[in-house]
């Protein structure tokens, strides 16, 4: 059952869609998370994107007006990240990925491969799919080596294409997978990102809350909505990004509340 979102404790905030739309800050965002400071109440930031660096959404929300700090965020490759050190600690990795995520992975203490090796002490423990925007035929290749040979293959998240402005999107790690998949006929056997539950369970996990205490706050139903679902937690759809009404009532996945943006919730919270 939903907790009434007056009890909740941890927001988890989607951002393109949600709090924003590009460049432009919707209204209500900085009254709502105003009202979670003074209230004793957090707002964290969750996103599949892991080609860009914590530091860089920082900057983001920073000219928007909004402060935070490194803490506030969950990305795809941090929980990635999290669940690779539990199951791999300093492994080795061969990385489809940017180099703000290579530098990432390395200062959490793991060895990135960089070439295809049939040497077992130069092979990875795992191949690694994230949004490459540096990807070539040679990464790509090698890649497919390793997974064809049965190294473990995960990834950071499923999302076929990355929103680039109003008209275009380009192509995100779930159209590498689904040309993974073509080549090698094998799919990750871990995905960190939305819709699974695993930035969520990691949030919990360091913070101490429970299911009740959040709830995902998010303008997709196959994403973020699907993820608060899969972590049995509270999950709001706003109608302020990609979801319409028709959308949600057509969909299998059904959000707990729905909400026309983010200020008709702060609305909600101050009655």
């Amino acid at each position: 059952m939903a907790s009434d979102l007056k009890s909740i404790k941890y927001f988890l905030l989607d951002m393109d869609g949600t709090i924003y739309l590009e460049n432009e800050l919707f209204d209500g965002t900085l009254d709502f998370l105003t009202y979670l400071k003074e209230h004793g109440k957090h707002a964290m930031y969750i996103t599949n994107n892991s080609s860009k660096s914590v530091d860089t959404y920082i900057e983001k929300l920073a000219s928007l007006g909004i402060d935070s700090t490194a803490e506030d965020f969950c990305t795809s490759a941090d929980a990635t990240a999290f669940f690779l050190q539990k199951e791999f600690p300093k492994g080795k990795i061969f990385l489809l990925g940017t180099p703000s995520l290579e530098q990432y992975l390395t200062e959490k203490g793991f060895t990135l491969i960089k070439e295809y090796s049939e040497v077992p002490s130069k092979r990875p423990d795992v191949v690694l799919l994230a949004y490459d925007t540096t990807l070539t035929f040679d990464k790509l290749d090698t890649a497919c080596k390793y997974i064809s040979e049965g190294v473990t293959y995960w990834a950071t998240h499923p999302d076929n294409v990355c929103p680039i402005t109003k008209t275009y999107s380009a192509p995100d790690a779930g159209a590498f997978m689904a040309c993974i998949e073509v080549t090698t006929g094998k799919r990750p056997s871990f995905i960190a990102g939305k819709p699974q539950p695993f930035m969520i369970n990691m949030i919990m996990e360091k913070t101490g809350a429970t299911k009740d205490e959040v709830a995902v706050v998010g303008d997709r139903i196959n994403t973020d909505i699907a993820s608060g679902c899969n972590a049995g937690v509270t999950s709001v759809c706003v109608l302020s990004g990609e979801s319409t009404l028709p959308m949600i009532e057509a969909s299998d996945i059904k959000p707990d509340y729905v909400y026309k943006n983010i200020r008709e919730i702060l609305n909600y919270l101050v009655t």
